[in-house]
């Protein structure tokens, strides 16, 4: 499936997105939550939505930043609640305030729930003073030894780091089964596919010949997508990226 992460067109309201991705041919949402934005974490009023649209929230990505295990229990609910089957979570950065909830917890919380597959997202390999990472031991070969399930962030990706994009393709393995969809260069992040530097066409190529059927989610800055111009001008950027992918996956 190629889902639209309500983040790429953030500014709008939910309504408007899930509108412009059922006209954009999209085959579903992957809902990204905001704690300071109500609407992202409503059920009742996103059951509506589904309802007028008819398209589906296929999956619900928690905030990357400063994630509480309260938040994160409501990511699950909300997702147990909507009849969504995947949750996407961020491993915690060195300096949010609670950071227990992440490894043994998860695990607690996917037992729980065992029809809700909760992929771990790669973190930046960010570090301080070239030596303490801000995320910890979150490398792509530990993350998924926490869930079995991990999501590829293109975004996260630091070719300069010694990790390029098909090294933690690799890395994760057989445990990656989502993909935020989006490219990047050296100095700018969240760009529409194609228009940066990182080697996305083999890495489709990769993915189509060890016969990935898992999802993927355009994930891309809003001005990626034209947001604020004429609404035929989104469309249009909608249709160029799922021409994109439909390239190597229809």
């Amino acid at each position: 499936m190629f889902l639209l992460s309500t983040s790429s067109l953030a500014g709008y309201g939910l309504h408007h997105i899930f509108s412009l991705a059922k006209l954009g041919g999209y085959d579903g949402i992957d809902l990204s939550v905001d704690f300071d934005a109500y609407d992202t974490y409503d059920a009742i009023y996103i059951d509506t939505l589904i309802e007028a649209t008819g398209l589906q929230v296929v999956s619900i990505t928690a905030p990357a930043r400063k994630l509480t295990k309260k938040q994160c229990d409501a990511v699950v609910t909300l997702a147990d609640r909507l009849r969504v089957n995947i949750v996407n979570i961020h491993p915690p950065h060195r300096l949010d305030r609670e950071r227990d909830w992440f490894w043994e917890y998860l695990q607690v919380v996917a037992n729980k729930y065992p029809s809700i597959t909760i992929n771990i997202v790669n973190a930046p390999p960010k570090t301080w003073l070239f030596v303490i990472s801000e995320y910890g031991n979150a490398r792509p070969e530990t993350i998924k030894k926490i869930t079995a399930h991990t999501a590829l962030s293109i975004e996260n990706v630091d070719p300069g780091s010694g990790v390029d994009l098909m090294k933690t393709f690799i890395l994760l393995g057989s445990t990656m089964w989502f993909v935020y969809l989006s490219d990047k260069d050296d100095n700018r992040e969240g760009l529409f596919p194609g228009e940066g530097s990182m080697p996305l066409e083999s890495l489709l190529i990769k993915m189509q010949d060890i016969g990935y059927t898992g999802h993927f989610s355009l994930s891309v800055d809003p001005g990626s997508l034209s947001a604020g111009a004429p609404e035929r001008e989104i469309l249009e950027k909608m249709s160029q990226s799922r021409a994109f992918l439909a390239k190597y996956f229809s």
